[in-house]
């Protein structure tokens, strides 16, 4: 019987405690992932960290793969909903910095996504086109809020040049973390902060300020 079937009858209470203890194997495995990367993390690390047996665990997700596609299922839900954001006023100054700042929150919850993706498609091959398709789909949202911001005089750039100003901001957004890794050990605030500023600069050149560049 599958989990959340309705055969369950007075039961019913079951389906419940299943998602919550779904939900918290995921949030575990996404800090453990954060901490120490895809490929270094057990799923017995996983089920201790979530106060449960590894059978337990694996009952919700019989091999790693699946947990892996489970916390990226729900990056995509987020990564769309973020990048789509449009702000609520595309002219006003703070509009765009706020929204990459969102992005790259983003990408600090998700982190392991970004540093160790090629481990991510490793153990998890299912993943490798669909990590594609969400490229394609977030730009397609990124470029929809972008020229929204032209419309409004806040960016000036021609629409060949918001393209390679996006596909730029993109290659930077994701291989940044590899740039400051190299002989550190870990991630800081301080790290993330760094990011933020080389995606925000690529943008500069192109910010109106009370109607000039």
């Amino acid at each position: 019987m599958q989990e959340g079937d309705s055969r369950r009858g007075p039961g019913a209470a079951a389906p419940a405690r299943a998602t919550g203890t779904r939900e918290k194997i995921l949030a575990q495995s996404l800090a453990l992932f954060n901490a120490r990367g895809l490929g270094r993390v057990t799923t017995a690390e996983i089920a201790a960290a979530s106060g449960i047996r590894e059978g337990n665990l694996q009952y919700h997700f019989p091999r790693k793969s699946g947990l892996v596609e489970a916390l990226f299922a729900a990056f995509e839900v987020e990564a769309e909903a973020v990048a789509g954001r449009m702000p609520a006023d595309p002219a006003a100054p703070e509009a765009l910095l706020d929204y990459q700042r969102g992005w790259f929150d983003l990408i600090w919850r998700y982190r392991c996504i970004y540093r160790d993706g090629i481990a991510m498609v490793e153990i998890a091959s299912a993943l490798r086109p669909r990590v594609h398709a969400l490229r394609v789909r977030t730009q397609a949202l990124a470029r929809g809020v972008f020229e929204a911001a032209v419309r409004a005089g806040r960016l000036r750039i021609e629409p060949d040049a918001l393209g390679r100003l996006i596909d730029n901001a993109w290659i930077v957004s994701s291989h940044w973390m590899s740039h400051r890794l190299q002989g550190n050990t870990e991630l800081t605030q301080a790290d993330l902060d760094w990011g933020f500023a080389q995606v925000r600069d690529l943008f500069a050149p192109y910010l109106v300020v009370d109607g000039t560049r």
